[in-house]
């Protein structure tokens, strides 16, 4: 062999090696891409005759998916397009959270974004509920939840800044002051537990 052919299969292989090292650039930054997209969906839901924006289930605990849906919807922002009765209306975000959708082995969250022209219309309201502690009703008001016994002694009680959640099984309810644990599946308390999620803090108690 010539020093010729030998200088150009000396290039040529150093070509090929180029080569290979972009394709793998490239792929390895479309999976590193692939890796960043939201994993959820988002679709217009309800609670009574109240919009709100509900994602498709995500992983508990994946704090990346929960940045993104928080940066999509920062407080304060409009969303375009609702139809809310004969009506499409622009609403703007007022907060968003997440709560428990699926259980143990892969626990899931959703996540939900609400809206100002909403916000507190709920209140006030009571559930009839089964729970521990004697607890047989759960009053919502404007400063936060309440809990008492069939005599309407205080059970528990605390503001919505310092209300802690987990929507598992049942939904249990805690704060500095205590816990409690209330049945889900009774009537009316799908009402409840979307509320407790929407003013509420998730915090993972059941898995």
């Amino acid at each position: 062999m010539s020093d010729d052919q030998g200088i150009l299969l000396f290039l040529g292989a150093g070509v090929v090696v180029l080569a290979l090292i972009a394709v793998i650039g490239i792929t390895s930054g479309r999976r590193k891409k692939k890796a960043g997209v939201a994993s959820w969906s988002v679709t217009v839901d309800w609670i009574g005759d109240q919009p709100l924006l509900s994602s498709s289930d995500a992983l508990l605990n994946d704090a990346w998916q929960w940045k993104q849906f928080q940066e999509r919807y920062p407080i304060g922002s409009p969303v375009d397009s609702i139809r809310v009765g004969d009506e499409t209306r622009t609403l703007h975000i007022s907060r968003v959270s997440q709560g428990l959708r699926a259980g143990w082995p892969l626990a899931k969250a959703g996540f939900t974004a609400y809206f100002e022209e909403y916000e507190m219309s709920e209140f006030p309201v009571a559930f009839t509920v089964k729970a521990d502690r004697g607890v047989v009703e759960v009053r919502l008001d404007h400063a936060g939840l309440t809990a008492v016994d069939a005599s309407g002694t205080r059970v528990f009680s605390g503001p919505w800044s310092t209300l802690l959640f987990s929507n598992g099984p049942d939904l249990i309810l805690t704060n500095d002051t205590g816990m409690i644990h209330v049945t889900l599946g009774q009537g009316g308390n799908d009402a409840l537990e979307e509320l407790v999620v929407k003013y509420g803090t998730l915090k993972q108690m059941h898995f």
